[in-house]
């Protein structure tokens, strides 16, 4: 019989994992905790939490009619319908070739009309889905109007084809949520009324939805922390608010998708609602606890956007991460199904390439258990009902605001509760909420990352991780005055100094070419005394970290530039060390974030940094 463990006795497993990692020089990374199921968690049927409904990320109403009572069979019961309007500046009228069908006449609808009917007649939902695939002229009148007419006819269409309601996708114009990207050059406009426009123009996007499909069920997602994005989620739970709208506002998190331990997942479900309770309105605040609930997704093989069709996770930790999904889940819980659409469904065997059986992985989905421990259940029912009190002590995590390099966007995560100080993380949120509401913030002077290094590359980094895996020259012996060959010719040290409020290095301003490639940065750090300290690092993708010619910290893995996601225990000696770190990516951004602080995250004040050594 297995041990069974309280969700405290766990964290404190595997903290002390963490801390005695260091002592010989390799700490886990912290997001690997996320990434890494719990042992001893039991599993099984309970009938103390609902079970939401799954939908499937997507599906045509081609493929709905031809697949829904297969998925059906295999635990899938609502889906978001796509490939009908791809995104908002779309005509949903002219998908079948002749825009001047409308209605009844229109093929695409009478498809739509077909796949809901058969839904309905199994216990399916679909909820027609929206991208935002083109960027707003958000200052640009005329054009608006043309938005507002089609999104009119999206929600017609979802409402007298029979959808439940719809889904709004804003991720892909996700640049435009930073108040840096390049098409904002504020000639006439502040960065506050810039959010006021956003403000104006999604709040006239929500009413004309509700308008033609007031019954609606709304699900929006991903996740936009506190950029400009966030704006727009707020915007429409607000209004739904005003409308007391049945459906509820349903948030669907994609932060998920590659974290199935679920301790991480539970205190992310806090953190959202933290976030909402600090955003909303005490009228929408009420109607996010009444009406409204967060979807949590996962991703079965999710570790690449290439076509693969391997698993991106064991069978364990889909098990966690889907059980967690469900238990956090209310109303609705999804499966982002890229790369195993038709593995999900059964088909295309031929081209799996797991290790485990698929119908290990198959059978997760279609028996829907939940983790079925007590504490889970009471922790789960909480977390359903947005009650906010504090589940450190239970789950080991706490919610935190960070800042995600290149644009350094304040960003929604999950820490270790043991290396947080409640008031670092206060001032955090503060910032974060100046930020949300238009305002230039100095988040450098705040966290005092180290913005000042010599830097050498590129060298070239293959498919894999090569690069990363590959030692150069530096790893071995550090020369500053030697030339190496990098991936375009000789290549030297030089200075890279990034100078304003930001706390991450971005490397595809210092260097070309910028994708598969790996670079080196160094610096000096003066130490008045030997102390315990913590390197805080975040990558994009992989990172090396030395500490005086010994590798203290390696991440294989694609990655974000999270400001402090990786925390390495140390002891800084008296006097100077060499800081070596080496940063490799696969595609688009690419660059580092760096700070040593105290053990509650608190800049040591009295560090100096140079290059060369001080």
């Amino acid at each position: 019989m297995k041990r069974k463990w309280p969700p405290m006795r766990i964290v404190s497993i595997l903290l002390g994992a963490f801390l005695g990692a260091a002592a010989w020089g390799q700490p886990v990374p912290l997001d690997m905790l996320a990434r890494t199921a719990d042992p001893n968690v039991q599993y099984g049927i309970t009938d103390r939490l609902s079970i939401p409904r799954t939908i499937i990320f997507s599906a045509s109403p081609d493929s709905i009619l031809a697949d829904a009572e297969e998925w059906a069979r295999r635990g899938v019961n609502a889906f978001f319908m796509d490939y009908v309007a791809r995104e908002w500046s779309d005509n949903i009228w002219a998908k079948d070739g002749k825009p001047w069908a409308i209605g009844e006449s229109d093929e695409t609808f009478q498809k739509a009309r077909r796949a809901n009917e058969l839904c309905r007649r199994i216990g399916s939902e679909t909820f027609l889905k929206i991208a935002f695939d083109n960027h707003f002229e958000w200052f640009n009148d005329l054009a608006w109007q043309h938005a507002y007419h089609n999104f009119r006819q999206f929600a017609i269409f979802a409402r007298e084809t029979g959808c439940t309601g719809m889904a709004l996708d804003i991720e892909y114009v996700g640049k435009q949520y930073s108040f840096d990207w390049e098409g904002y050059d504020y000639n006439g406009y502040t960065r506050r009324d810039l959010t006021e426009k956003i403000r104006e123009r999604m709040l006239k996007v929500i009413q004309v939805l509700y308008d033609e499909f007031p019954d609606m069920v709304f699900l929006t997602f991903p996740e936009q922390g506190l950029s400009l994005g966030q704006i727009i989620h707020t915007t429409w739970i607000e209004e739904a608010a005003r409308r007391n709208a049945p459906g509820g506002v349903h948030y669907c998190t994609e932060h998920t998708y590659r974290n199935p331990n679920i301790r991480h997942m539970f205190a992310y479900a806090w953190a959202v609602h933290q976030l909402f309770h600090r955003l909303l309105s005490e009228t929408a605040w009420k109607y996010w606890t009444e009406k409204c609930s967060i979807a949590v997704g996962v991703w079965p093989f999710g570790f690449d956007y290439q076509t693969v069709h391997s698993p991106g996770m064991s069978v364990e930790e889909l098990r966690q991460g889907f059980a967690a999904s469900l238990m956090l889940s209310s109303r609705y819980n999804w499966i982002y199904s890229h790369n195993c659409y038709e593995q999900l469904i059964g088909r295309g065997r031929d081209k799996y390439a797991g290790d485990a059986p698929l119908d290990d992985y198959l059978a997760i989905i279609a028996d829907k258990q939940m983790a079925v421990d007590a504490d889970y259940i009471a922790l789960a029912r909480d977390l359903r009902g947005a009650v906010l009190r504090d589940y450190s002590q239970s789950l080991g995590f706490m919610p935190a605001l960070t800042f995600a390099g290149p644009q350094d966007m304040p960003s929604l995560r999950v820490m270790p509760a043991a290396f947080t100080e409640p008031s670092v993380l206060e001032e955090a949120w503060r910032k974060a909420l100046e930020y949300y509401q238009g305002e230039t913030i100095d988040v450098q002077v705040l966290y005092q990352t180290q913005m000042h290094w010599l830097v050498l590359g590129p060298f070239p980094n293959p498919p894999d991780f090569k690069g990363h895996h590959t030692a150069c020259q530096p790893e071995h012996q550090i020369d500053l005055d030697a030339e190496y060959e990098g991936v375009d010719g000789p290549i030297r040290w030089r200075e890279c100094r990034q100078e304003g409020p930001r706390v991450s290095v971005d490397f595809t301003r210092v260097f070309t070419p910028t994708e598969h490639v790996t670079a080196y940065a160094l610096c000096y750090v003066n130490n008045p005394e030997e102390r315990t300290a913590q390197i805080r690092l975040g990558t994009n993708d992989a990172g090396k970290c030395w500490l005086n010619g010994e590798l203290i910290f390696d991440y294989p893995f694609e990655g974000t530039a999270f400001l402090d996601r990786d925390i390495i225990p140390v002891t800084l000696p008296k006097g100077v060390s060499t800081i070596l770190l080496k940063i490799s990516n696969n595609l688009v951004n690419w660059g580092f974030v760096f700070r040593i602080t105290d053990e509650k995250g608190r800049p040591i004040r009295d560090l100096e940094y140079g290059i060369p050594a001080p």
